[in-house]
């Protein structure tokens, strides 16, 4: 199978400096790299509905044009949008990386590989590819 070229970046508002640090690391590595929009961080500023359809539209596009997805779960944890993200992944078939192994029980099913951010580095283009290619979805 080929090698990760490019990623998203999945994760809750609460974690977008982490989520920052993810992105350097794989900016590092040469590849693509999809992220949230950091300027709707729920933390700062008011999201509305239509600006939420639109955002999660927006989203499971980039999704549809990596190669995987990396979830930023401090603590374990992943929201409802994130939840949604992981499955759309699944379903299009895609990578899945945690950074934490989640709390949540049905994720954990979902999860190709846990990754520290730290961790980040040249083999998760290749060998996470490798663990997929035995995973029965």
């Amino acid at each position: 199978m080929p090698e990760i070229e490019a990623v998203t970046i999945c994760s809750s508002s609460k974690f977008y400096d982490t989520a920052q640090r993810a992105e350097a690391a794989f900016r590092r590595l040469g590849m693509t790299v999809y992220t949230p929009r950091y300027d709707f961080n729920e933390q700062h500023v008011q999201v509305y509905e239509s600006d939420k359809i639109q955002l999660t539209r927006d989203f499971l596009a980039k999704i549809a044009k990596s190669d995987a997805i990396f979830v930023v779960a401090n603590g374990g944890y992943a929201g409802v949008s994130v939840c949604i993200e992981v499955g759309y992944a699944v379903a299009q078939g895609k990578v899945v990386l945690f950074s934490e192994q989640p709390t949540e029980f049905a994720l954990r099913a979902l999860v190709d590989a846990v990754i520290p951010i730290e961790e980040i580095g040249p083999g998760v283009q290749s060998a996470t590819r490798a663990e997929v290619a035995g995973r029965s979805r």
